[in-house]
């Protein structure tokens, strides 16, 4: 689970600011919402961050996908135009390092993770092993340009120094860590350890994501169909339910002859094709058991006196599409340890829906991971069943720069509404628009 994120130099943020979910202790609100079984530091299960448009409450997500890509794929840097994500509001912008760091749990065990990030090179690269009961950080390994210190307790042979070296020689812009997928020279498991939790327990849902791949997810991860079928109900957007279909490709494409000339003849096994119109996975094509099968997902839409028509994913609503992406999100939150960070979670959703979404995460006591998401929706600052105030955050920009700070900092009586003092301006992060003013004085 994430504990801690640091951001420097990075797109709106320029000084160094910390997101965390460490709890306030004080505060007897809302206890099922810190996790303290089987963890050496209690955690929160969930944050909300608000701020105006601009403040920079996407790109706090944009950090975290920065760090899971660079630590995950070794051509991530090259693949980017690196310049773009300093933070450009300052002279000589590029002579300061981008300066990510995060702290996570996994296995029972912590670790931090930092990089320095210079215009052509990674000028630094560090995994550390960390102990919260006693303060201390064992080093796992530390890359500063080319040359690699390893733990004290890890015998590294001169083969595998000089290996190292020239690996990095040969790709300066990839992280060691990902390097270590392919070439296994980092023979420390919490090397493995940490790269797993990159790979499997970070999930980033952004404003636009309609996850191109629903289908085989749902398709691949039944007991998540089920939980994403039991659910879609209560969203009150005229679903009762809905299924996977699956036919064989053949049949389908004598009756869908123009759909069926956009795919390729051959598909290899095990890999599987989307096709999307408006950015919806309307259908998933895959090879089972030797045969070309079409999935699709269709809808039990209720109608006139109770009447239930089976429609597809294009008939369906933005906001439908969309909260049927966040419940595998939300399945992933609660039931497989993940964290899973969500931009503008309001997106094309009612602030009932939202506030349901949430609500049930907030509400739900088994659950074993962690929900981040940015919002604009103010109504939930009120809902003193669903947030505490140490889960609110808040950005705002200062002087061009973004400045993140959390709601606990205030220090306010638990009976005064978040929400107005957040519409009142009182916390900052928000503007007051005025075009009229501004209209008047061009006049």
């Amino acid at each position: 689970m994430l504990l801690r994120l640091v951001i420097q130099n990075f797109l709106s943020f320029d000084d160094v600011m910390q997101f965390d979910m460490f709890p306030n202790m004080k505060r007897t609100s809302l206890s099922n919402h810190v996790y303290t079984k089987d963890t050496d530091v209690p955690l929160l299960k969930q944050a909300a961050v608000y701020g105006q448009n601009g403040a920079g409450k996407s790109n706090l997500v944009k950090a975290l996908e920065f760090i899971k890509s660079f630590a995950l794929d070794k051509n991530f840097l090259k693949s980017i135009e690196l310049d773009k994500f300093f933070y450009r509001l300052k002279e000589n912008y590029m002579e300061t390092p981008i300066c990510l760091a995060i702290e996570f749990s996994h296995g029972g065990k912590y670790y931090f993770y930092e990089m320095e990030i210079g215009n052509k090179s990674v000028i630094r690269e560090a995994l550390s092993e960390t102990f919260p009961k006693s303060g201390q950080i064992e080093l796992v390994y530390e890359r500063k340009k080319g040359k690699v210190e390893y733990a004290d307790k890890v015998e590294v042979d001169d083969v595998i120094r000089s290996a190292t070296e020239v690996l990095l020689k040969k790709n300066p812009l990839s992280s060691l860590l990902s390097l270590n997928r392919e070439f296994p020279i980092l023979q420390d498991p919490r090397a493995t350890a940490a790269y797993r939790w990159f790979n499997g327990n970070l999930e980033i849902i952004g404003v636009h994501t309609l996850l191109p791949t629903l289908i085989e997810i749902l398709r691949k991860d039944t007991q998540m169909m089920e939980f994403a079928r039991r659910l879609i109900a209560g969203l009150e957007v005229g679903v009762q339910d809905f299924n996977l279909t699956d036919e064989d490709f053949e049949q389908w494409a004598q009756k869908h002859i123009q759909l069926a000339s956009m795919f390729p003849v051959n598909l290899e096994k095990g890999q599987h094709l989307a096709l999307h119109a408006d950015n919806t996975p309307v259908l998933s094509i895959n090879i089972e058991n030797g045969i070309k099968k079409v999935y699709q997902l269709i809808f039990d839409n209720i109608g006139k006196n109770g009447f239930i028509g089976h429609l597809d994913a294009r008939a369906q609503s933005d906001g439908t599409l969309r909260a049927l992406t966040l419940l595998p999100a939300l399945y992933m939150a609660s039931r497989q340890r993940k964290t899973v960070m969500v931009d503008e979670i309001n997106f094309c959703l009612s602030p009932t829906m939202v506030k349901g979404i949430v609500s049930f995460f907030a509400h739900t006591e088994d659950t074993n991971g962690q929900l981040i998401f940015t919002t604009h929706d103010t109504q939930l600052l009120d809902e003193k069943d669903v947030l505490r105030s140490d889960e609110v955050w808040f950005i705002d920009k200062k002087e061009g720069a973004s400045v993140l700070y959390c709601h606990n900092d205030f220090k306010e009586h638990h009976t005064i509404s978040m929400m107005r003092g957040y519409n009142e301006g009182r916390y900052g992060a928000i503007r007051f628009v005025n075009l009229m003013d501004t209209h008047e004085k061009k006049q």
